[in-house]
């Protein structure tokens, strides 16, 4: 019952958030997957509805970073149905994955600029540095000025930091009219 109960909440909650912008033939060939790969019970069920979803919740506290977390969550969704074709013998089936593919693909294309492909690509680059490399030790160190000083202004221009200044401005214009 439980396990109703989470399919029903997180299906109703999935419906209601997204199936209003997926194509029409987008959203057959997604319902005929999900009833392809629940008959073949790759996942036990529990696992599947656990209220831990993979992607959706992870965009929650962004505002500008949206569109490049929802590139990388695309291409993730590519790999996967990639994999899912390659694991396939359905003709049916790997039909229906790369039509999905095709979908996901028109929609970055449309929505996403390239300049999210390129900040991607950085940051797979920074996170690949190796921390224990004598020379990327020296080359940060010999950098870390420049780039505090870069984090601190894009810290000092945050929406909440401008707010705050607007505020004291204010203050202290009234402040020196009273005087």
């Amino acid at each position: 019952m439980k396990l109703l109960f989470g399919i029903c909440l997180l299906t109703f909650g999935w419906v209601a958030n997204s199936e209003a912008y997926v194509p029409e033939n987008a959203r057959k060939y997604i319902t005929q997957l999900n009833a392809f790969y629940a008959n073949k019970k790759t996942a036990p069920d529990e696992d599947l509805f656990n209220g831990k979803p993979l992607f959706w919740r992870r965009l929650d506290g962004f505002e500008a970073e949206q569109k490049l977390m929802m590139t990388i969550i695309l291409d993730t969704y590519n790999r996967i149905l990639t994999q899912m074709q390659n694991e396939t013998e359905d003709a049916n089936v790997q039909h229906s994955l790369i039509k999905v593919k095709e979908y996901l693909n028109k929609l970055k294309i449309h929505y996403f600029s390239e300049k999210h492909n390129d900040l991607k690509k950085h940051a797979n680059e920074v996170m690949a540095l190796k921390e224990t490399d004598p020379m990327v030790q020296r080359k940060a160190l010999f950098e870390l000025m420049t780039v505090y000083n870069e984090a601190s202004k894009l810290g000092d221009a945050s929406p909440v930091h401008n707010h705050r200044r607007r505020r004291q401005a204010k203050g202290a214009k009234k402040h020196r009219s009273k005087s």
